[in-house]
């Protein structure tokens, strides 16, 4: 069997005449829920949802306004285009019905979670951010912006992330578990974003699980998610929404600059204080100064004269006393000089009694009327019972020193006469 083959052009052109084709698919109202709602100048585009269901819609005509959550009936055909291959509700009118069960959930939620004070004592922001958690997929361009955004006037913030998914089935519980992480970090402020989306992508932030984490936790938090016309359940619980993840790095940004501000506004004002101050005390010690300096001078004259007038009265005095007590010395010198005189001449007299005395005990006397001393090889004196006959000893007499030998001994001879026992 022979396989056709067809281009894509040739396969969407046979869909768009089927579609044509189908008179079922044209001039038929369809209902269902908004779920997306945006207008330009040239189209209003809606999205539809019924139950887990979605549908593309799209006009070209002035149509009323809708709001997201409205149920409403709109009556056009189907259509399918060519080129993107994308099928489209095509409608040029439509009816509002009433509020949508989606719109009722999200509101009825909002209040039950008001009911219970989650939306009220929102933590104040800090007066200065040196530390940003933020709770954010670790891909895409938010969290690039967001860095770049904080970075490009306070690169000392520190920013530590925790990557979660922001949307689908595990996203709230993710967002969740790493939002308390981020609490128990202790940062400054915890940020939870992601960028824009329909609203089933950001359906994860109407979770009521987060929506109560938020709200519990004990650091400030700035919600920023989707653009600036999205609202989600988180907004309401956290301190402070910002409208985009890159308007909540400026909202930090600010917080800062505004701390730099009011430091350097207190820095002046306290220059000022203290030069005024400073201008204050110099002026009152100035005038407390020269009014010392008159007082001194004053004082200092007063000074002077008495101390004039007492120094020619003591000078009078001191002469005076000096007088009477220049007789009285030389009274005492006379007195004193009688009395040395007398002192001396009985020094003088026991001085020449000492002498004589002294010069009968001199040796050199005694040697010159012809005595010796005699000692032996070891400097001792001798004595008669130290010597034999034969030893030799040195004998010191008037004039020098003879050195002898003992040649006899004999006992009891007189000193005076007779034999010499030597």
């Amino acid at each position: 069997m022979r396989e056709r083959t067809l281009t894509v052009s040739q396969i969407n052109e046979y869909v768009k005449g089927v579609f044509e084709d189908e008179l079922i698919l044209h001039d038929l109202g369809v209902e269902g829920e908004i779920y997306e709602y945006k207008k330009t100048a040239s189209a209003t585009f809606v999205t539809l949802k019924e139950k887990d269901c979605l549908l593309g819609c799209v006009s070209f005509d002035s149509v009323c306004d809708f709001s997201v959550g409205d149920k409403v009936i709109l009556f056009g055909s189907v259509s399918f285009y060519e080129r993107t291959g994308k099928v489209s509700f095509v409608f040029r009118s439509a009816k509002k019905t009433g509020a949508g069960d989606i719109l009722a959930e999200f509101n009825a939620l909002k209040e039950k979670l008001r009911g219970e004070g989650l939306f009220e004592n929102k933590k104040p922001l800090p007066p200065y951010v040196r530390k940003v958690a933020i709770v954010t997929a670790i891909t895409g361009a938010v969290i690039h912006d967001f860095i770049k955004t904080v970075h490009r006037k306070h690169k000392f913030c520190s920013v530590e992330i925790y990557p979660s998914a922001v949307q689908g089935k595990n996203a709230a519980t993710e967002l969740t578990e790493n939002l308390r992480l981020a609490d128990k970090s202790k940062p400054d402020v915890v940020i939870v974003a992601r960028g824009g989306g329909s609203g089933d992508d950001l359906s994860a932030f109407n979770n009521e699980t987060l929506v109560r984490a938020v709200a519990a936790c004990s650091t400030p938090v700035i919600s920023a998610v989707g653009h600036e016309t999205d609202f989600t359940l988180c907004d309401f619980a956290a301190s402070v929404r910002a409208g985009t993840p890159s308007m909540a790095g400026e909202l930090i940004s600010r917080i800062n600059e505004d701390f730099y501000e009011r430091i350097l506004n207190a820095a002046m004002r306290i220059e000022r204080g203290a030069l005024e101050i400073f201008s204050r005390k110099t002026a009152v010690l100035k005038r407390a100064s020269e009014t010392v300096a008159r007082k001194s001078e004053l004082k200092f004259e007063r000074v002077r004269t008495k101390v004039l007038s007492s120094a020619e009265h003591m000078e009078k005095r001191v002469n005076e006393v000096v007088s009477n007590r220049e007789i009285a010395v030389k009274r005492s010198a006379l007195a004193i000089a009688e009395k040395t005189r007398n002192a001396a001449n009985k020094q003088n007299e026991r001085l020449q009694k000492a002498a004589a005395k002294l010069d009968g005990n001199n040796p050199l006397r005694i040697l010159s009327m012809g005595y010796a001393k005699l000692t032996d090889k070891r400097g001792q004196p001798v004595r008669y019972d130290s010597v034999a006959v034969g030893d030799d000893f040195a004998a010191v007499v008037d004039g020098g020193k003879l050195t002898a030998k003992v040649t006899e001994k004999k006992e009891k001879i007189s000193v005076f006469g007779g034999n010499n026992g030597t």
